[in-house]
């Protein structure tokens, strides 16, 4: 008896160069070794009820984030085939999608399952609010020039006050975005942490931190520092009010991505944020220059 074909959901953004043509020059042969059980390149698909065995995302690093959310806590692995710039986290180049889908037929993939983050966002006793943040929740300030100030409470406990231009919260994948830009440390994206980064402190002493994911955050604006805006995985910023407050804790839903190509995390810090331990030397071969296409 022949066994059930693998079931393989397309999505991606048709806004974005090469995605729509991508997915026309692919979808023939990918059709030749799974069942296509859809194609939403206009965001027309409930992904949260949706089934399949891989959702396939064809476009950048933000295509997959944007997937995460509208999948909330469906738990469908996703992969991805990178249109964008940066591709941290697509796996898959386009000219190696054809081998890639081999690969996870095969069995011979990696599922990687990533920490996300619950952020709910209070409004007085009221839930305004609630996501699944793959990279992090930033809370800062709506007006350039002026300093915010944000008080931390972990478990109950009060436990800082930032003044500056906002505070991240990061999982271990978005240690390696907006946090490390904002000179925070890179997590290994399989342990279980979270790293808090403060923007431009007012302090010379205020550091990043790594604490265990085990806590519970609670974020507010003090009210002679408002206005201030939140964002959760770079989506539209929502303004907050002197009551308003941001609580943040490890969810127990992860991202389950597909690993093919990636190697290991060392390799994609390398090759991805050109992490090296010493300088280049007038000895050594010209460094890789990656493709910004």
């Amino acid at each position: 008896m022949t066994s059930a074909r693998r079931r393989v959901l397309i999505v991606g953004d048709r806004r974005r160069p090469g995605v729509a043509e991508g997915v026309r020059l692919h979808r023939p042969r990918l059709a030749e070794r799974v069942e296509l059980v859809g194609e939403d390149l206009d965001e027309r698909v409930d992904l949260s009820t949706a089934e399949a065995d891989l959702v396939l995302v064809f476009g950048g690093d933000g295509s997959i984030l944007h997937v995460a959310r509208r999948l909330g806590t469906n738990p469908i692995p996703v992969l991805g085939v990178n249109y964008g710039r940066f591709g941290f986290l697509a796996d898959l180049a386009p000219e190696q999608l054809d081998e890639g889908i081999d690969r996870w037929l095969q069995g011979s993939a990696e599922l990687h399952r990533r920490t996300r983050l619950d952020v709910t966002w209070l409004r007085g006793a009221r839930v305004g609010g609630r996501w699944l943040a793959l990279n992090d929740v930033v809370v800062g300030r709506s007006e350039l020039g002026r300093m915010v100030d944000v008080d931390v409470g972990i478990d109950g406990h009060h436990a800082i006050r930032f003044s500056g231009d906002g505070l991240i919260l990061a999982s271990p994948t978005g240690s390696s975005a907006h946090a490390v830009a904002a000179g925070g440390p890179l997590l290994d994206p399989t342990i279980e942490a979270i790293v808090m980064v403060p923007i431009a402190p007012h302090s010379l002493s205020t550091r990043p931190l790594v604490l265990s994911g085990r806590h519970v955050f609670r974020l507010t604006v003090a009210e002679s520092r408002t206005p201030a805006t939140f964002t959760v995985d770079g989506a539209e910023a929502v303004s907050l009010a002197p009551d308003d407050a941001i609580e943040v804790a490890k969810s127990t839903s992860p991202l389950t991505l597909v690993r093919v190509f990636g190697g290991p995390f060392y390799e994609t810090l390398r090759r991805k944020l050109g992490w090296r331990g010493r300088p280049y030397y007038p000895t050594d071969p010209e460094p890789p220059v990656e493709d910004e296409a």
